[in-house]
């Protein structure tokens, strides 16, 4: 796009001192190491930046050939790090680092290429061919760099804060930011630098410390799509929730009441985009799942309704704020994590006189019920000593010592059992915040301090075999799977709900709960919630209700 104003070829003292140089160097990018092939590309943006002389037609010309080679390569290495995205994991730190740095060299050769536009006193008509697209890409880098700190569970930083609301502001006063285009070749939804700031916005509060990486990622692309339904404006109405103010770098501030405008403040709200989630969780819950896609084929349906779910939670203006008092506390708790691991920790029912039991299958199945977990060394796992620091009624506040939790992720089952108790309590992680020394702050959900192991036995409609590490498939009579009961609040079985292992869910399937002479029926009615490695169920009893005990 910038041929036309190339109207010389000086020769630079640069390796990269034409376009056919700088491809033929990209050339000899390594094919099968990622992460050094992104950092070359990292220096040789840092190289192209920090050189003079370079005309503003060659020099964006560059970038943009450096972005597009690198936009492939910084997903594979995305790709990679979400498959196992773990705090406190030397591996993906690094490749956390290496995209994080990648992103910041990015954005600053973009904003170098924009002043080296404004520099040579382009004509007005120049300027909005070449501005728009530049200032995009700067934009959706920084954002990248936003959300990688996201995922880390950082404050995200004032640097950051700052390149979006200058480039955003330069293009304002340009009158720029509402042009809409394609960010790359190839891309199918337009978007505009007033887009691509809604977006960072969004997205930022959108309560991304109670979400995974990847479903943090899931929340970027969507987003993205429904961007077009957000609002920015200069002035404050009944429908905004939160402002900024270009001239402060600093994150979003959530709108309590009417506030005095000033000229560099701007006022946004998601709201607009809410019929539209709500329209998509409906169609994937009646079957229409192609809606879907285009948020990312390598994302479940189901994975990405949880994320549906959320974001029409906290884009309400009347979304969910911590509201029960915490109290300061000091002491240590044992964790453990993983569905198998909590099924073996949790009290468990006496099989040996449970009905339509013989003696051979209740001692297997009563075997299989202790903590048997192992290592792949053949050790068994052992828990983990944590620190609380503070309590409220059904949630506990935590550091994550820094030689432990390197499985720690936002949704993971873990049990806890604080040093003065007897029994395990089941518990999941809900929120995570990484502080500026980098030690990791968890915010724990405590579902039931009283659960109960159980076995269930398929039965009925939709009992057909599920791939599961406990079902016999030839050595009883019926097929067994591990079930964590929990109680509700009046810890009565009535109206409990259960945790299964990821896979065993379907609605209508029945089972039969194994709980000695009271074993009963229940049919499998809804899926509430769900991890890495379980599923959160409620059902209801088919036989005679079972009573409180």
């Amino acid at each position: 796009m910038f041929s036309w104003l190339a109207k010389r070829t000086d020769k630079l003292n640069h390796p990269m001192s034409s376009v056919a140089e700088a491809k033929g160097l990209l050339d000899e990018l390594p094919k099968d190491d990622p992460l050094k092939a992104l950092q070359e590309i990292t220096s040789w943006l840092e190289s192209i930046t920090a050189t003079p002389g370079f005309r503003a037609a060659l020099r964006a010309e560059l970038v943009e050939l450096l972005d597009e080679t690198g936009l492939p390569i910084h997903s594979q290495m995305l790709k990679k790090y979400l498959a196992a995205p773990r705090l406190q994991d030397f591996q993906g730190t690094h490749l956390w680092q290496g995209m994080h740095l990648y992103n910041g060299e990015l954005a600053r050769a973009y904003e170098e290429c924009i002043a080296s536009c404004r520099r040579e006193e382009m004509k007005p008509y120049e300027l909005r061919e070449c501005v728009p697209l530049l200032s995009v890409r700067l934009l959706r880098a920084a954002a990248e760099q936003m959300k990688l700190e996201l995922m880390r569970y950082m404050d995200v930083s004032s640097a950051i804060w700052e390149r979006l609301y200058r480039c955003y502001a330069n293009a304002e006063a340009s009158q720029l930011a509402n042009i809409m285009l394609y960010a790359y070749p190839g891309y199918a939804t337009h978007t505009s630098p007033k887009h691509e700031l809604l977006r960072a916005l969004v997205v930022h509060e959108s309560s991304p410390g109670n979400l995974a990486p990847d479903q943090i990622e899931v929340a970027f692309r969507i987003a993205g799509r429904m961007v077009s339904f957000f609002d920015l404006t200069t002035t404050q109405d009944v429908s905004s929730e939160y402002c900024i103010d270009l001239a402060q770098p600093k994150a979003p501030t959530a709108l309590e009441a009417s506030v005095a405008a000033t000229p560099t403040m701007r006022f946004f709200s998601p709201l607009r985009a809410l019929p539209r989630i709500a329209e998509i969780i409906k169609q994937h819950e009646l079957g229409g799942y192609g809606e879907e896609r285009r948020f990312g084929s390598e994302f479940t349906p189901q994975g990405k309704l949880t994320v549906l779910k959320h974001l029409l939670v906290y884009w309400n203006k009347f979304h969910p704020r911590r509201a029960l008092a915490r109290r300061g506390i000091s002491a240590n708790v044992d964790v453990a994590h993983g569905f198998r691991t909590i099924g073996t920790l949790v009290p468990s029912v006496d099989l040996s006189r449970a009905d339509g039991l013989s003696e051979e299958e209740a001692k297997t199945l009563t075997e299989r019920s202790k903590f048997t977990v192992a290592l792949g060394d053949g050790s068994v796992s052992a828990p983990e000593t944590w620190t609380i620091v503070d309590v409220s009624l059904n949630g506990l506040g935590g550091l994550v010592p820094r030689a432990a939790g390197a499985w720690v992720k936002v949704g993971a089952l873990i049990g806890l059992k604080p040093q003065n108790a007897q029994t395990w309590w089941v518990s999941v992680i809900r929120r995570l915040h990484t502080d500026r020394e980098g030690v990791v702050h968890v915010g724990i959900e405590i579902l039931n301090k009283k659960s109960l192991s159980v076995w269930l036995r398929v039965l009925g409609k939709g009992a057909e075999r599920v791939s599961n590490w406990e079902s016999s498939s030839g050595s009883f009579k019926y097929d067994y799977f591990p079930a964590i009961l929990l109680p509700d609040a009046q810890n009565s079985y009535l109206h409990a709900t259960m945790l299964l292992e990821s896979g065993n869910y379907k609605e209508g399937k029945i089972f039969e709960v194994m709980l000695g002479e009271k074993s009963r029926e229940i049919e499998l009615t809804n899926m509430v919630a769900e991890g890495e490695d379980y599923e959160l169920v409620k059902f209801r009893w088919l036989v005679a209700s079972y009573e409180k005990k």
